[in-house]
């Protein structure tokens, strides 16, 4: 039986072929309208066979089901990976917020930068983190806490501080210097966060010894949430002590 119908499609693609028949296109806008012609002419689906990448051939059952399984990797690698940067973020969410509650309360400017630059380290696992109080002659800052001029800020970091959003990457030696100071040769990734971008009032600066830590492609929202929060909380240390 098989041989037989084998035989007559043989037949007719040669009658196809000596009168002209339709051609590629059109029997693929036939299959198209008729999704469903195979399940109506299953036997066909027998003696069909495509051409495999290694050479032997397959019946069109078995490539589509190859194909399907193919698929079905894919959207499950692709599930993987999008499960697997929102456990990543649930994790940062909840370091950042135990972080934010602990510098809620904190009482003195001192406590504060403590709080932050501890917290960064060990939330975070960095090797270096400093809060720089940015100082000018219309600043009053309580005592307590690291400080940098406006003018040497501005100098190092060149247009940093003009970001809206915090900066990831390599950093120029001056500007490792003026953030890290003496451990500024062995950072070689940093982020960089401005607390209040239209008049700067202090920088967070991350560092790390691996090149491949921080980089420009990176997510940085909860940095930037760390620096929504200290640029409500700073002003609170300024004025008499």
């Amino acid at each position: 039986m098989k041989e037989e119908f084998g035989a007559i499609l043989r037949m007719r693609a040669t009658e196809i072929g000596a009168d002209n028949g339709p051609g590629a296109e059109q029997v693929l806008a036939y299959l198209a309208r008729h999704p469903d012609f195979f399940l109506r002419h299953d036997a066909i689906l027998a003696e069909l066979e495509l051409p495999h990448r290694s050479g032997a051939a397959v019946s069109l059952v078995e490539r589509q089901v190859a194909l399907l399984r193919e698929r079905n990797i894919e959207s499950r690698e692709r599930l993987n990976r999008l499960l697997e940067t929102a456990r990543e973020n649930d994790e940062l969410f909840t370091k950042t917020r135990r972080l934010i509650l602990a510098l809620l309360e904190a009482e003195s400017l001192e406590r504060l930068a403590q709080v932050l630059v501890l917290g960064l380290r060990r939330e975070f696992d960095v090797e270096h983190a400093r809060l720089l109080l940015i100082e000018d002659a219309a600043s009053h800052w309580q005592h307590g806490g690291e400080r940098i001029a406006r003018e040497a800020a501005e100098a190092a970091l060149n247009g940093v501080m003009r970001q809206d959003k915090p900066v990831s990457g390599p950093l120029r030696p001056q500007a490792r210097e003026a953030l890290f100071g003496a451990h500024g040769d062995n950072v070689l990734s940093s982020v960089v966060v401005t607390v209040a971008h239209a008049h700067p009032i202090a920088i967070i600066a991350l560092g790390s010894c691996d090149a491949r830590r921080f980089h420009g492609e990176m997510g940085t929202m909860f940095m930037e949430l760390i620096g929504d929060v200290l640029q409500r909380l700073l002003p609170r240390f300024t004025g008499p002590q």
